[in-house]
């Protein structure tokens, strides 16, 4: 073999190499919160997981990254760059509603039931329990805000005025 050949082999094989680790490193970031925030838009969401006390901030407390609730297909990512290109969505954005079994896989509480039970004690502190709601179980979310205050939503009809944390 000649020893242009051996050249070329080796310059292949740096670039293949170089191209691998740049392309693991890539995915790397890619999976980082502060990845998220490249398109200017998501810069709040990622504020509110970094600094401030809402449940966002709570999940980064425990290194629960974006795509680990996030989950998005190749398919949907390359939808989100073109309608952020095409400057076609509107902020904020819209609220995702993540089913209570999705907060129940992470979280310590394993059913609805024992969300009551360890709540049962805001009966003597704040008048009610808002787990235990007349309508049942209820969905985490609508109360428990990730990228924004979380709010009390049975105070719509009710005037016990908890503090959602």
């Amino acid at each position: 073999m000649s020893r242009k050949w051996i050249v070329v082999i080796i310059v292949l094989l740096a670039v293949v190499v170089l191209g691998g680790v740049g392309a693991v490193g890539f995915w790397q970031y890619h999976e980082q919160p502060e990845f998220c925030a490249t398109c200017h838009i998501m810069d709040p969401y990622l504020e509110s997981w970094q600094a401030s006390d809402l449940g966002a901030n709570a999940h980064a407390e425990y290194d629960v990254t974006c795509l680990e609730c996030h989950e998005p297909t190749v398919e949907e990512q390359v939808n989100e760059l073109v309608v952020y290109l095409q400057g076609d969505y509107e902020i904020p954005l819209r609220e995702l509603k993540y089913p209570m079994e999705e907060c129940l896989q992470c979280h310590e509480h394993g059913s609805y039931e024992e969300i009551v039970e360890m709540t049962a004690d805001l009966v003597e502190t704040v008048g009610a329990n808002p787990h235990a709601s007349h309508y049942g179980e209820m969905e985490c979310r609508l109360c428990h805000k990730m990228h924004k205050e979380s709010e009390d939503y049975c105070a719509q009809c009710h005037a016990w005025g908890f503090e959602v944390p």
